[in-house]
């Protein structure tokens, strides 16, 4: 079998932005993060512009998957993907309950890994690489706005989320005194 090609993911996220089908749409979405996230993170990295297009889909379900692939890509090719959490940013203030509901979901996932990974780096090397940094600033944007959220007249459901996130964000820097 062939090794995955850009123009294979290029094909397959240009169906995913213009298919009329949803179904195609994100079977074609499904198929193209399947090959980032086979393909070197560097390379992967290059097609991030081409799949940040779709977070002006009109589709609902297609903007809560592309959520959760920027979550797994930012996992694989976390180097990469300043631009991917930024979009996270965006869609908390999506139309629809369950873009944002994922978001704040995703967004707590790649915070928690985030942190950590400054931990590590900090334990390690005493210091912290510039793009962990970078990625540090936009985690911390991510925080204030969902502070915000919790603290907004929204749904419930919402509300909720963001209280878990801010639960997590205390226990994470909160020391234990055993």
């Amino acid at each position: 079998m062939a090794a995955p090609t850009r123009d294979q993911a290029l094909s397959l996220l240009a169906a995913a932005n213009n298919h009329g089908d949803l179904t195609v749409k994100t079977s074609s979405l499904k198929q193209a993060k399947d090959l980032l996230l086979s393909i070197d993170p560097s390379l992967a990295a290059d097609l991030f512009p081409y799949l940040l297009e779709l977070q002006s889909s009109p589709e609902s379900l297609v903007r809560k998957l592309l959520i959760q692939i920027i979550e797994e890509i930012g996992f694989k090719a976390v180097e990469h993907s300043p631009t991917l959490i930024s979009v996270l940013l965006t869609f908390l203030r999506d139309s629809d309950i369950i873009v944002v509901k994922q978001s704040i979901v995703s967004g707590t996932n790649i915070f928690c890994s985030v942190f950590e990974e400054l931990i590590v780096q900090f334990q390690q090397y005493g210091k912290v690489e510039r793009w962990l940094e970078d990625i540090w600033m936009w985690m911390l944007k991510f925080k204030d706005a969902v502070f915000v959220l919790a603290l907004e007249p929204g749904s419930v459901g919402i509300k909720l989320l963001a209280l878990k996130f801010l639960e997590m964000f205390v226990l994470l820097f909160t020391s234990d005194i055993r």
